[in-house]
């Protein structure tokens, strides 16, 4: 089972570039802060942005399973192949999202994230 999320980042003007997180929303604010640490925001923009592209983000920055089993963690990014772009921006941010149950929402100056989640 997935739990989905939607993520963002919030500009100083207020706009948000955003997508579609489909699997581990429940601990994708610990994932955030790793990528955060080794790469910035505007790196964590871009990435954001090609999600759009593809519908969105499979997986993000996790180790891949046959990795992890031999404890070599490089992370990667897996992104849908919906073929269809699905943005989220500040016009939606609160929407469902395919019923995205956390919203992580990442301050582009300062890389603070404010999490949200249903439950």
């Amino acid at each position: 089972m997935s739990t989905h999320a939607a993520l963002g980042i919030q500009h100083t003007d207020g706009k948000i570039t955003g997508c579609y997180v489909q699997y581990d929303g429940a601990t994708l604010g610990d994932r955030i802060e790793i990528f955060l640490n080794e790469k910035t925001t505007t790196d964590l923009t871009l990435l954001i942005a090609q999600a759009q592209m593809t519908g969105g983000i499979r997986s993000f920055y996790c180790p891949p399973w046959q990795r992890v089993q031999k404890r070599e963690l490089p992370r990667e990014t897996e992104f849908l192949d919906d073929n269809e772009e699905y943005v989220i921006d500040e016009s939606n941010w609160k929407e469902d999202h395919y019923g995205a149950a956390y919203s992580y929402l990442v301050n582009y100056e300062t890389g603070k994230i404010k999490e949200w989640s249903k439950y």
